[in-house]
């Protein structure tokens, strides 16, 4: 099986089954199965929204790679039952000079209104805290093994 490395700013479609990894701290990582064809996607964002409206960094963005991934597994079966979602990352990891602004909970709050105008169902969420995140994504299963960035040991859970 392929294993793929999704870095900041990269989204992922798969059409067969592979492994994608990443590394989330402040930034938040979506990962989507149909549980009817098997097809699975994932992101890597490191912020909500754009500032220019038409900023063609898609995948830098929330709100503009979380959209692309969902419509493009929506073209092949638009069924929002059919699909499950797990978020992880958006930990307060980056002081920002702007008091009040959490750069990882704007990340959060993007793709659960996201997901939820889709009326995609998320499963399974490991988000916030201080501390950022390895994730593992294997398609063919559905299973995401997930574990603090430095932490020894396993978490697996198949959604």
């Amino acid at each position: 099986m392929d294993r793929i490395l999704l870095l900041p700013g990269e989204f992922r479609i798969s059409e067969r089954p592979e492994v994608i990894e990443t590394l989330v701290g402040s930034c938040v990582s979506v990962c989507l199965f149909n549980v009817k064809t098997g097809q699975a996607a994932m992101n890597h964002f490191l912020r909500d929204r754009p500032v220019r409206k038409n900023d063609p960094a898609i995948g830098q963005y929330g709100s503009t790679a979380t959209e692309y991934i969902l419509n493009a597994l929506f073209q092949s079966d638009p069924a929002a039952a059919h699909y499950r979602a797990q978020i992880f990352g958006g930990a307060a990891i980056v002081k920002t000079k702007s008091e009040g602004y959490d750069i990882g909970q704007k990340n959060i709050e993007v793709v659960r209104g996201i997901l939820a105008g889709c009326r995609v169902r998320i499963i399974r969420e490991e988000i916030g805290g201080t501390r950022g995140r390895r994730i593992r994504f294997d398609t063919s299963t559905n299973t995401v093994f997930c574990r603090f960035a430095g932490q020894i040991g396993k978490k697996y859970n198949k959604g």
